[in-house]
């Protein structure tokens, strides 16, 4: 069975628009990417908020994919809806609006089931709910993602709290350099400084289509992308990348710093299955096994 994991995040409807097409009405959140990726390697229970309008589509989506969803509140506000258009060309999100309806007053709350998981992923959220969701959890793992609108806002000071009680936190270049003020260049050094910070010990540097690389305070390994036919819609790839990563660990029932490679390897893997298709679709077929090359 491997040890439990517990996330917590934003569950969305989205109207994504990509160079391949539009999907409308489609199944998004941190929560819901997250879940999915690591639902085939450890049991998953995911706390958040739901509106009516998209509660049969997320069970049908995760509680048909074996996500435990006895943690999700039905409001009776409408569900966050994320509507966003990528670009290709510079691989970031050209434009994006949001309406968060019943996620703008929600709280995470953990049942005894999600705050005893072994594994605790924080998705993309204001960082006193993620604060919030550690306060509950026993988790001997936590891994936590966050974004440049909280890391140079005024919830810095929360950001930097959230760095210090995950074990493991997730960011892009981009995200880095705000966070630790140094050239996104030099994010070898910049990962490598925050670990020893409170409790964490390893940086997950995303980086796209060059793939991704694990920074600890002495070793750095890095790993090339999954290779792709076709990217359809990137949403959502950087939590599916968590989600095989702490999901790969969690199977093993390994800490993260024991498993550095294959959890890396697993996370690509998974957020190359995530691009393949608009929503999480990808997500729904089993994991692939794939040994990755350095990258470059």
């Amino acid at each position: 069975m491997g040890w439990a994991i517990t996330a917590t995040g934003t569950v969305t409807l989205d109207d994504v628009t990509t160079p391949l097409g539009r999907g409308t009405e489609q199944q998004g959140g941190s929560a819901v990417y997250f879940s999915l990726a690591a639902a085939p390697f450890a049991p998953v229970h995911l706390v958040g908020v739901v509106g009516r309008d998209g509660e049969a589509r997320l069970r049908q989506t995760a509680g048909g994919a074996g996500v435990d969803l006895a943690g999700l509140e039905v409001s009776g506000e409408p569900t966050f809806r994320w509507r966003a258009t990528h670009d290709f060309e510079r691989w970031v999100t050209a434009c994006e609006h949001s309406e968060e309806g019943a996620y703008a007053s929600w709280r995470p709350r953990f049942g005894g089931a999600a705050a005893a998981a072994e594994v605790l992923f924080l998705g993309s959220m204001p960082p006193a709910s993620q604060l919030e969701a550690v306060a509950q959890s026993r988790a001997r793992v936590i891994g936590a993602d966050s974004m440049t609108v909280y890391i140079g806002g005024p919830e810095r000071d929360r950001v930097v709290a959230v760095v210090e009680a995950a074990d493991v936190l997730f960011l892009n270049r981009a995200e880095l350099a705000a966070l630790t003020g140094r050239p996104a260049a030099d994010w070898r050094e910049s990962a490598a400084a925050l670990c020893g910070r409170g409790r964490l010990r390893v940086v997950v540097v995303k980086a796209g289509p060059l793939g991704a690389a694990c920074v600890t305070a002495t070793e750095v390994v890095e790993r090339a992308a999954h290779p792709v036919g076709t990217v359809v819609d990137p949403t959502g790839a950087g939590d599916a990348l968590a989600g095989g990563f702490l999901g790969a660990c969690a199977r093993a029932e390994e800490d993260p710093l024991d498993h550095l490679v294959e959890a890396l390897d697993a996370g690509l893997a998974r957020a190359a299955q995530a691009i393949s298709h608009f929503g999480p679709e990808g997500l729904l077929a089993p994991p692939v096994a794939w040994d990755g090359a350095t990258a470059r």
